[in-house]
């Protein structure tokens, strides 16, 4: 997989991205870099840029996912130049996905007992499990995930994909006449903290508990399937895809 560092052009890039054009990119910013800032930049970038706020701004949920993928990217490197920059290294760190070599790799720290750190490891937040699959029901990215096949930050990742890749439960609504395009940036202005779009209508009164039900089975049905992050990224093919849910789906039945 391509390194995530090519040049010093594309940290500017990314500094702007996240930082804004407003400020002074040079090498001493670089040097002077710190995760602390890097985070709380993107924190607010990230809320500005995400998909679901795309109906209060008035834009399109399309346009600004792609802007905050952009994002996502630009954290991304800034975030490896300085672990990079921490660890006194040169070469810049390789994305944690899923590839013949790391399957091996992690399959083979599964075996140890003396929990040693994982070297390919090279973001603090991130690791590959290393202990045996638990028993019960698991999903798809959980099973890859306890198996040792991908590591935290790429279940993450597929999972946010996920959920940008489904409709918002408001776009359906006015889909579906239930409430108009007013009623929906009425519900994002009253809803609470961490309160879902659909709970809100239905604690407002704008939609019914069947409204909800149906809403919410229509958007799962539109998201597209999880397994084809790993498709859509190159970490897992085709037949990759088959053989795997194949296996966590016996792990589900002999695990009851």
């Amino acid at each position: 997989m391509p390194s995530m560092l090519n040049s010093s052009s594309e940290l500017f890039q990314a500094c702007a991205t996240i930082f804004g054009p407003g400020i002074n990119i040079s090498n001493d910013f670089l040097d002077y870099l710190q995760l602390t800032s890097i985070k709380t930049a993107y924190r607010k970038k990230a809320l500005h840029t995400h998909p679901d706020r795309a109906l209060a701004l008035g834009l399109f949920a399309d346009d600004l996912n792609a802007e905050f993928i952009h994002v996502q990217q630009a954290y991304e490197k800034l975030l490896a130049f300085v672990e990079t920059k921490k660890e006194g290294k040169t070469g810049a760190p390789r994305f944690d996905g899923f590839n013949t070599q790391q399957k091996h790799t992690a399959q083979s720290h599964r075996h140890e007992k003396n929990g040693r750190h994982n070297p390919k490891n090279k973001y603090h937040h991130d690791h590959f499990y290393t202990g045996n699959i638990p028993q019960g029901n698991l999903m798809f990215g959980q099973f890859l995930y306890y198996s040792g096949l991908i590591s935290w930050r790429t279940l993450i990742e597929a999972i946010c994909w996920q959920r940008r890749q489904r409709p918002l439960i408001g776009q359906i609504a006015v889909a579906w006449q239930l409430i108009s395009y007013q009623d929906v940036l009425f519900v994002l202005k009253v809803r609470n903290f961490d309160e879902k779009f659909g709970e809100c209508a239905l604690r407002i009164g704008y939609i019914s508990n069947f409204d909800l039900f149906a809403l919410v089975g229509k958007q799962k049905k539109l998201q597209r399937p999880f397994g084809e992050f790993f498709i859509e990224k190159g970490l897992l093919s085709d037949h990759d895809l088959i053989h795997l849910a194949r296996k966590q789906q016996l792990h589900n039945l002999t695990s009851r």
